[in-house]
């Protein structure tokens, strides 16, 4: 009884595991990367209107 409490658990941390796996992967890096990318341009954006613009 007590082995077939532990693979149900096993089998639960996994699914949660998976799960979290998931959530990072399709939600959390790309809601990271576009935030990033967002901010660098916006950062550009407001140094070129305050600053002008960078010549060469």
């Amino acid at each position: 009884m007590t082995q077939q409490t532990s693979s149900e658990t096993a089998k639960q941390v996994k699914t949660k595991e998976l799960k979290a796996l998931g959530f990072i992967i399709f939600l959390l890096f790309p809601i990271i990367t576009i935030t990033g990318i967002s901010a660098y341009g916006f950062i550009l954006w407001m140094y070129q209107a305050f600053g002008g613009v960078v010549g060469h």
